[in-house]
């Protein structure tokens, strides 16, 4: 059975109609025709000799430029196959195993007799859904040069390559100063009091350099910042809806996929405007970034996000609960799909205490076909829970599938809010 798999069509085709010849040839008498009988045996079987016997002492290096791209971008593999030595054969075919996500998989063969040769092949693969992926091994198939036996080999080696969210520009909403900022007095209302009346403390990531207090920076040697009696905690909590059954369309289109690139570009801009930032999915909280610097946070941000998937759950209770651990002065970011009446009492727990919540709703109608669509019930009870969710403090904008995240992002702008 394995001599048997080992042979191609056409070697199995050769040897069948060369053993019928043979019996057939020898019954009549006709020893020319059996001849010719044999040596359709032989062909078969000595191709399989050849590449049963041919030891593939080959190396693989491979390089993917770059090891993480964004959804939708594209990776150059530049793959070094060298064989050093082994008998000649006819035909070297080779396929890479690619993830279905990053594209079909690469084919190419070699045609050579020599024992020994480097060959350099270049081809692009496409992000085209997120997530962590593997490229490789590559499979290689040793051929006879008249194709009719063939022996499979495998590499080891493989690399590893991270497809991200995208992430937008964001601008900036209303004014730093504004009423809406949770946490200590800005420079501005600093400066109208005495020096005499400022408190002071050691600076934390997220201070505004222009409250640093010099005199007790000299004094101390270390960097302090003026602080009032009215505490500045910059923060804000993400909450992203990942409930499966609340998302519609397929693939890098879908209302997810919008979402998740929401998230990512909305934790980025926070980061990087000296926010701490909380974020949570539907199954409570997954990313926080105390205690650690701008850059990790915004990598930790950028991976968790990466490995975001769509569950089962039903409700936004745990995600309410992981936004409501929170101070009382972080604002509220909810990045939400369909929407029921049970999860607007949900989210209003999330922003009990909150001075500013701000809730981006999905029309994930627009992001599959008709057939797919939410039933007139569902879409009744989306439209109520939207008005009700305005009506209980949320400043809401409504964002269509032709929407860019950062055109959405503005219009809380339009809407007063500051951030």
């Amino acid at each position: 059975m394995r001599f048997w798999q080992h042979l191609s069509i056409r070697g199995r085709v050769l040897l069948a109609c060369g053993i019928v010849l043979t019996v057939i040839a020898l019954g009549v008498g006709q020893q020319d025709l059996a001849w010719v009988g044999l040596i359709l045996v032989l062909l078969p079987v000595l191709g399989l000799l050849l590449v049963m016997s041919t030891r593939m002492q080959m190396g693989c290096a491979r390089t993917v430029r770059p090891s993480r791209c964004t959804l939708g971008e594209e990776l150059e593999v530049v793959t070094t196959l060298e064989r050093s030595a082994g008998l000649p054969v006819g035909i070297l075919r080779f396929e890479e195993s690619v993830p279905r996500a990053l594209g079909e998989r690469p084919r190419f063969a070699v045609h050579t007799l020599s024992g020994s040769w480097i060959r350099t092949v270049r081809y692009t693969l496409t992000g085209n859904a997120r997530g962590r992926y593997e490229v490789g091994p590559m499979l290689v198939r040793a051929c006879d040069p008249f194709g009719t036996a063939r022996a499979d080999h495998r590499f080891s080696s493989s690399s590893q390559v991270m497809v991200t969210p995208k992430v937008y520009a964001l601008g900036a909403i209303g004014s730093t100063s504004g009423p809406t900022r949770s946490g200590e007095a800005t420079p501005e209302q600093v400066g109208s009091q005495g020096q005499d009346d400022v408190l002071i403390r050691e600076y934390r990531q997220g201070d505004d350099l222009r409250r640093v207090h010099w005199r007790s920076t000299a004094h101390l040697g270390d960097l302090m910042v003026r602080r009032e009696e009215q505490s500045w905690d910059p923060a804000v909590s993400v909450l992203l809806d990942s409930r499966g059954d609340r998302h519609a369309g397929a693939g890098a289109e879908s209302s997810f996929e919008w979402a998740v690139s929401a998230a990512a570009s909305i934790c980025t801009h926070m980061l990087d405007r000296g926010y701490r930032v909380r974020l949570a999915d539907a199954g409570g909280q997954i990313m926080a970034s105390d205690d650690v610097d701008v850059p990790t946070a915004r990598e930790h941000a950028l991976v968790t996000l990466t490995d975001e998937r769509m569950g089962d759950q039903q409700d936004l209770l745990a995600a309410a609960r992981a936004c409501a651990t929170g101070h009382g002065g972080e604002t509220v970011v909810a990045v939400l799909g369909r929407l029921t009446e049970g999860d607007v009492r949900a989210l209003d727990d999330s922003r009990k205490g909150r001075p500013l919540s701000l809730a981006l709703v999905l029309d994930t109608d627009t992001f599959t076909a008709r057939r797919f669509r939410s039933t007139p019930e569902q879409v009744d009870e989306h439209d109520r829970a939207v008005e009700q969710l305005a009506a209980h403090g949320w400043q809401v904008v409504t964002a269509r599938r032709d929407d860019a995240v950062p055109r959405a992002w503005s219009r809380f702008e339009r809407m007063g809010a500051a951030l």
